[in-house]
């Protein structure tokens, strides 16, 4: 099965974005790339249209495009979609309750609804085909959106499944990250990330990053350890990183024991052994790390609790407050980790830490707000920076 190097698969995510308001014509006629020029024959009719926003303000423009492969990838059909080039589609990336998503399990609200306002043209050009493979491509946005492209493609088992992606956000529940890659293969994802790129670290759990149980692949550069805007962009952070490697030189080992790690960590800091660093991407890594741990700790708390909580159209972030809350109020030893992790978010976001408030849903409710609208602030100054 043929797969696209890291190299191509970083310019075609780039090239896509100059098809938001030109045509094919239009930026071959300028003497601009696609990225997959001797690749894949992108004609005028591969040009697609979706709408993104939230509500009532929401923009038609264009969202990628889907063509036929040549030569060496004969058979194959490349499907590439665009991230966040403009204000409206930032609304996009906020509407953070959940949907039901093309194979039946919830995902981010946001991007199903740009991902269902362009379905039938995806539909429409593999009426009268039968791919072999069928590859997946995206930053940012683009690469949730090309999660769910792949999520329904294998859901509807067109062809053989690779999906590439650099620098994207969390698209689906633990769920939809664990069926998908149950279905597509996890050699199958190529995930690519920045340690200081905010965007990934959005939205928190419980959205999941592909592969399922897996950290995905890493560039590196001279950019510090602090989150850093400029490590989202394609041609700033994405192109260089990944110039002259392979996808096994990108991926990051495994780490089986992470969850003894974070206790570890939150046992450590309990103490005072760890000195916080406002603005630390590793800061925010541990963070969400241990949240989960906690949340694996009360595991029966929470698998009563999500099938009645986690539903479609709900705010994602005030049912995470209430599943904490009662691990707090069930465990004198878990209401101990949380407030440590509470503490954690404080000095990352540079505020006084407060160890007196209760632990009530709503306290909680307003931590995860406060982090996550943070972290959205720094994303959309980083979403501005993409290749024109």
């Amino acid at each position: 099965m043929n797969e696209l190097s890291p190299d191509q698969a970083a310019k075609i995510a780039r090239g896509v974005y100059r098809l938001r308001e030109d045509s094919v014509s239009t930026v071959h006629q300028r003497g601009q790339s696609l990225g997959c020029e001797d690749l894949f024959e992108v004609s005028e009719n591969s040009r697609f249209e979706g709408k993104s926003g939230a509500l009532a303000f929401k923009s038609l423009s264009g969202f990628g495009y889907i063509a036929q492969g040549t030569g060496k990838y004969q058979g194959d059909i490349l499907l590439v979609t665009r991230g966040t080039a403009m204000r409206v589609d930032w609304l996009t990336n906020l509407n953070i309750g959940m949907q039901t998503g093309p194979s039946g399990h919830l995902v981010h609200a946001g991007f199903n609804e740009t991902w269902k306002s362009y379905r039938s043209e995806i539909q429409s050009f593999l009426s009268k085909r039968n791919p072999e493979t069928i590859h997946c491509v995206g930053h940012s946005l683009g690469g949730a959106l090309a999660a769910l492209n792949a999520d329904y493609l294998s859901n509807a088992n067109v062809g053989k499944i690779k999906l590439y992606t650099f620098g994207a956000p969390r698209a689906g529940s633990f769920i939809f990250s664990r069926s998908l890659t149950n279905r597509i293969g996890s050699d199958n994802i190529y995930r690519v990330s920045h340690p200081s790129d905010p965007v990934p670290m959005i939205p928190i759990f419980p959205f999941q990053h592909l592969p399922y149980n897996r950290d995905g692949m890493r560039i590196s550069n001279d950019l510090s350890g602090l989150i850093n805007i400029n490590a989202h962009g394609m041609e700033p952070s994405y192109i260089p990183g990944v110039k002259d490697k392979t996808w096994q030189n990108l991926l990051i080992q495994d780490e089986p024991d992470w969850e003894q790690k974070a206790k570890a960590w939150l046992d450590q800091s309990a103490l005072g052994e760890h000195s916080f660093l406002m603005g630390s991407a590793k800061l925010l890594l541990m963070i969400s790390k241990a949240l989960v741990w906690i949340l694996k700790k009360v595991k029966d708390v929470l698998v009563g609790a999500v099938g009645t909580t986690l539903t479609v159209g709900a705010t994602t972030l005030d049912q995470l407050a209430w599943l904490i809350s009662r691990a707090a109020e069930i465990s004198i030893e878990i209401a101990g980790y949380v407030r440590t992790l509470i503490g954690a978010i404080f000095k990352f976001l540079g505020r006084a830490v407060v160890t007196t408030v209760s632990i009530t849903s709503a306290f909680l409710s307003w931590v995860l707000n406060l982090l996550f609208s943070t972290l959205s602030s720094i994303a959309s100054c980083a979403l501005t920076i993409v290749a024109p």
